[in-house]
């Protein structure tokens, strides 16, 4: 069989100390830039096939410093400092002979162990997503076919006074799921604003931030390829507005909680 049009995406090819050459994808590429879900995804799959890594991803921030251009780029990933059971790590995108960086970041893993636990969070009680149908944006950008997305509380784009919404995300083709694809869920969220204005405006995501609540034993026991995830926003303010979201699994593992900021201009295109 042929890869997931999604592991073609991130796909890397080690090339010195810390250092891995990846390429944008057509197929998950954005307005103007890649989806930044894929940008993400590929430096997560960088840091999980380091020689050094130690235990699952805890978290990670990314920062969209500039656009990244079609073609290839470079990855670097490099662990700083390596505890008992937490590893830090400082990632980077560059592209040719740019002396800038076009993406910086921070993530944390870490060796999970026995202790006391509970989820707060649960998975509301929503339908199933093959009873709900498959959302048709109005935007024609290449990564959204790559998503199936499906709203159960609301039209996305209805306009009003709050931004929260509901969702099942799949892959297309349906993919299962791992943490490269988990931190590509947590970026295919409608902005908050277009749910707010009911349509379209200039949007740039500056920062995003994951945490994951889920280690390798509890994907293992994901059931199905969707996700469910609720997503809203705090506050619009001077050009800026936050996001948060949170992502389960079909059969309720909370797999994810994200935070970003996204730049935004007060006109609709």
């Amino acid at each position: 069989m042929s890869p997931h049009p999604f592991d073609n995406a991130i796909a890397l090819t080690p090339c010195g100390d810390d250092l891995y050459r990846g390429a944008t994808s057509a197929p998950y590429w954005n307005a103007i830039s890649p989806f930044g879900g894929t940008t993400v995804a590929a430096l997560m799959q960088a840091m999980l096939s380091h020689p050094r890594r130690l235990g699952d991803p805890l978290a990670l921030t990314v920062n969209f410093a500039g656009p990244i251009r079609k073609g290839e780029f470079m990855v670097r990933v490099h662990p700083v400092r390596t505890g008992r059971s937490t590893q830090h790590w400082l990632m980077e995108i560059r592209q040719g002979d740019d002396a800038e960086p076009v993406i910086t970041g921070t993530a944390v893993f870490a060796a999970r162990r026995d202790a006391w636990s509970d989820t707060e969070s649960t998975l509301p009680p929503v339908s199933a997503p093959e009873g709900i149908e498959r959302y048709a944006s109005p935007a024609k950008v290449p990564f959204l076919d790559r998503y199936d997305v499906r709203y159960v509380d609301c039209d996305p784009l209805a306009g009003g006074s709050e931004s929260d919404t509901q969702c099942w995300i799949s892959d297309v083709p349906p993919r299962a799921l791992d943490f490269p694809s988990i931190a590509a869920h947590c970026d295919t969220f409608i902005p908050r604003i277009f749910v707010r204005k009911g349509g379209p405006t200039p949007i740039a995501t500056v920062t995003l931030t994951i945490n994951f609540h889920a280690d390798s034993e509890a994907l293992a026991k994901v059931e199905g390829h969707h996700t469910f995830a609720t997503a809203k926003a705090n506050a619009f303010n001077g050009g800026y507005y936050d996001q948060e979201g949170k992502v389960w699994s079909r059969n309720g593992i909370l797999l994810a909680t994200t935070h970003q900021m996204v730049w935004y201009r007060d006109q609709e295109l």
